[in-house]
């Protein structure tokens, strides 16, 4: 199994390969995550590509695309509360189902740990839905720890 990570600025691309996460995350939340649109997605892939802090990788196994990554650099200021840092926010991940448990999503994760050393960030950031436990699980897997946490209420 020969696999390649290679940047890409192809929508289309990107937006099929999110099917199953947009599905994953439309079952979990259905009030918030609309179902899967190829012509939706691919035009919000477009745009959010026009940012220069913004880099999508695709994965391929044996040239086949097997999944897709989104790296955003985040630079914050210093201000009285944080002093000033550039993080790396792994902002979507996502692996075909025909290719999870081989590896392909490890082989994301430490492209991204590569790319955050080349370019001297120290830190790389992620989130996931609470309810998506294989994600969880999969991230922590990868030595990633929790650092910070959302709540929400539901209000009338």
């Amino acid at each position: 199994m020969k696999m390649e990570i290679v940047s890409t600025r192809d929508a289309n691309l990107l937006a099929r390969l999110n099917h199953d996460v947009q599905e994953i995350h439309h079952e979990i939340e259905p009030e918030i995550f609309k179902p899967f649109d190829q012509d939706h997605i691919e035009t919000f892939f477009q745009k959010v590509l026009e940012n220069s802090s913004v880099t999508a990788y695709i994965v391929k196994v044996d040239e086949i695309p097997a999944g897709y990554m989104l790296l955003v650099e985040n630079t914050t200021v210093e201000n009285p509360f944080k002093y000033a840092c550039t993080t790396l926010h792994i902002d979507q991940i996502c692996v075909e189902s025909e290719f999870k448990g081989k590896g392909v999503g490890k082989a994301l994760v430490d492209y991204a740990k590569q790319y955050a050393v080349s370019k001297q960030i120290k830190r790389i950031e992620m989130n996931y839905w609470t309810h998506n436990t294989n994600s969880g699980e999969f991230f922590r897997s990868q030595g990633f720890v929790n650092f910070n946490e959302r709540l929400f209420i539901n209000v009338e």
